[in-house]
């Protein structure tokens, strides 16, 4: 039978990202890792420690299938037996890689869209040369840099001010953002 049991945690012993120990009372369940939790990055070792109220979600009273904590008087979902995330150090290494393909495309778009003002490309040229790939913010990012960095300013004001105009935008100073929703 499913169910829930609430306790007060007396004691808490974590292992880095493997398995932590959370003691209530004569009973020790090691079944989660840190790893795990949800909101891997949070701070859960701040707010599971002893004193903290406990709700484990079992079957027959033995087998967990998850926990929350009690924070503020409201309960707080930690951990699910699905759960299988990746080590900090991986999460952090995707993250950095992600984060670095996504400013080197960018850029390299970017390069390309001002290669392509300086030669006198027009707008509509400019947007068939440009990788299928972009997102709003993506394209608004390259075109921007596109627009900085040609050489003929004055040709680089007019794919702006073109494109500003597709947006409905007809006076700025930037380059209109595609991704930027505006309710009105």
């Amino acid at each position: 039978m499913f169910d829930s049991r609430i306790e007060k945690i007396t004691e808490v012993k974590w292992d880095g990202e493997n398995e932590v120990e959370i003691h209530c009372g004569s009973t020790v369940w090691a079944g989660a890792k840190r790893k795990d939790f949800w909101g891997p990055d949070e701070d859960w070792e701040s707010k599971i420690k002893a004193g903290t109220r406990i709700r484990l979600w079992t079957v027959s009273w033995s087998i967990v299938l998850g926990f929350e904590i009690e924070v503020e008087s409201k309960w707080i979902s930690v951990w699910c037996k699905a759960n299988n995330f990746q080590p900090k150090a991986e999460r952090e290494k995707l993250s950095k890689a992600y984060s670095e393909a996504y400013s080197d495309f960018i850029i390299e778009e970017g390069k390309r869209i001002a290669v392509a003002i300086d030669e006198g490309k027009t707008l509509e040229q400019i947007d068939r040369l440009i990788d299928e790939d972009h997102t709003g913010n993506t394209y608004g990012c390259a075109l921007n840099y596109g627009i900085g960095h040609a050489k003929n300013k004055e040709k680089a004001d007019i794919i702006r001010k073109q494109h500003n105009q597709e947006y409905g935008v007809e006076k700025s100073e930037g380059v209109v953002n595609p991704a930027v929703l505006h309710i009105g």
